[in-house]
């Protein structure tokens, strides 16, 4: 991960979303590209416990499921985000991963504006009405889904 990032920040800006929640790992890729003069800020997006269940219970077809199944119904397709989530929640709370963002009350724009203005990025205006929004996270959720043969 080092390598492509330092070879695409030394021709583009760039932003890379990715969940690094290890701290040798932080120190590893983030600590290099900057000792190696690269300007890296990190954001660790941040939200309460219960946030981060109600959204995975919305990934996928999980609205379909919570209207059919009930909104207690078991998160067995997310059980691997569930019993890792205490403590990547405990480790990007820690001081030394980035700025914290709590997303629990602001909307995807609202956070992405925050983080642009933190970087001095000017964002082009988000267009998507609410349905187009919904559809289109829905549709690139639809595009992870993999199928074991």
């Amino acid at each position: 991960m080092y390598e492509v990032l330092s070879l695409t920040l030394a021709r583009h800006d760039v932003i890379a979303p990715m969940t690094l929640v290890e701290p040798a790992y932080f120190a590893e890729i983030i600590g290099r590209l900057r000792a190696d003069g690269h300007d890296v800020r990190h954001f660790a997006l941040l939200a309460r416990r219960e946030t981060v269940v109600d959204r995975l219970r919305e990934r996928g077809f999980g609205h379909l499921l919570g209207a059919i199944a009930g909104k207690d119904a078991p998160l067995r397709r997310e059980s691997w985000a569930l019993a890792k989530l205490d403590h990547c929640l405990e480790r990007l709370s820690a001081p030394g991963f980035g700025e914290h963002v709590w997303t629990d009350e602001p909307s995807v724009p609202q956070v992405a504006d925050h983080i642009a203005a933190r970087i001095g990025v000017a964002l082009t205006p988000n267009t998507d009405t609410p349905l187009r929004g919904r559809l289109r996270r829905a549709w690139t959720g639809v595009k992870h889904i993999r199928i074991a043969g």
